[in-house]
């Protein structure tokens, strides 16, 4: 028996302001792809079974677009026969339930399982039980479903699903407001393998529960880290880490310019450019000590010149004045109108009109902040 694990496609997500051929965000398109392979190779492959460990979608309310873009992904292992279980994560869960779930709209799927009521579902194949616990916007549901999580002797292999921080050994979390936590201990249960998602690193957190991983990289903290997909053979409980490609983001060795002319800062950083293969590639280039007054003289317009290939470039410099460091300018930040858009897009605003906020928080912003 082969299953897939995979987590945190976080389908809807967009980033920076480049545009694929047919006008949708890059980034959009970029994460689209990366579920799209692994549901391909799944086609192609047949494995028994495919499990969804959370953050199927970015947002709790998607758009049409990323809605269409999962229905035919999973039409395609619905129609395939490849059984699947998704659970919701926190960026796909209500924080009321009268908001309900987007997660609705795939119920007549035939072989598509989908846990995300908060409570613990259980899934049977054939002699392997997965028990799934989604994330939830009650916390002591959590906790007590996590709780009765056990394996159920009447089945030959069982399997848990779950998306949460874990703190043991290690801490794994994202530091997200609404994420939520399991002890190491709680996974240690004598569960065949415990598909993990949250944690956007693929990595072992206990001896049986693993992180796939995200599948596309949604930050510069993800830069270097390989993404794809777990491939279990539970029998055995062997597992390994398949990579799949995705657009390359380099986060550039910080250069420390202190007593740097601006000059020296201009030629460090071209030279950092012009050592890498920028081309399609999302690049950010930290410096750290420079003095505010010589990187008011760097050449910046050369600069993005030679970072041209790249399809998203941040020059971030921590600048110093009279000893003082000052903070960092963000050139990934847009306008504070746009800003205030894209979360209005991506929070919970059960109950209230988002077309009406989004008029009134505009209004106000247009007014300086003044009522």
């Amino acid at each position: 028996m082969r299953i897939f694990h995979l987590a945190d496609t976080h389908i809807g997500y967009s980033a920076y302001n480049a545009l694929d051929p047919d006008g949708h965000n890059q980034r959009e398109t970029d994460v689209c792809d990366a579920f799209g392979r692994i549901v391909g190779l799944a086609v192609k492959e047949s494995p028994d079974l495919v499990l969804h460990s959370g953050d199927l979608f970015d947002t709790v309310r998607p758009s049409n677009r990323a809605i269409s873009f999962v229905m035919g992904q999973l039409l395609k292992l619905s129609e395939a026969g490849i059984p699947t279980v998704i659970i919701s994560g926190n960026h796909s869960t209500p924080r009321l339930r009268e908001t309900g779930s987007v997660f609705r709209v795939f119920e007549h799927l035939k072989g598509i399982n989908l846990a995300y009521s908060g409570n613990l579902e259980r899934f049977e194949f054939g002699d392997l039980l997965v028990q799934a616990l989604p994330h939830s916007a009650d916390k002591e549901l959590f906790d007590s479903e996590l709780d009765s999580l056990r394996p159920d002797k009447n089945f030959s292999r069982n399997i848990a699903m779950l998306h949460a921080g874990v703190a043991g050994l290690g801490v794994f979390r994202m530091n997200e407001f609404n994420e939520l936590l399991a002890n190491g201990n709680q996974l240690e249960r004598g569960f065949d393998y415990v598909a993990l998602g949250h944690f956007h690193e693929h990595c072992k957190a206990t001896g049986s529960a693993v992180y796939s991983g995200s599948t596309e990289r949604l930050g510069f903290g993800e830069a270097g880290q390989p993404k794809g997909f777990v491939e279990l053979e539970p029998e055995s409980g062997k597992w390994k880490f398949r990579e799949i490609g995705t657009r390359p983001m380099l986060d550039l060795p910080v250069i420390d310019c202190t007593g740097l002319q601006a000059r020296d800062i201009q030629i460090g950083v071209m030279s950092a450019l012009n050592s890498r293969e920028l081309e399609g590639a999302i690049v950010r280039q930290r410096l750290k000590n420079a003095d505010r007054k010589q990187m008011s003289l760097v050449d910046t317009q050369a600069i993005r010149k030679a970072a041209s290939d790249a399809l998203h470039f941040e020059l971030r410099p921590q600048t110093v004045e009279a000893g003082q460091k000052i903070a960092s300018s963000d050139t990934a930040f847009d306008s504070l109108e746009r800003e205030f858009v894209s979360y209005l897009a991506k929070a919970d605003l059960a109950g209230l009109d988002p077309g009406e906020l989004e008029r009134a928080g505009l209004e106000y912003l247009e007014a300086g902040g003044r009522e």
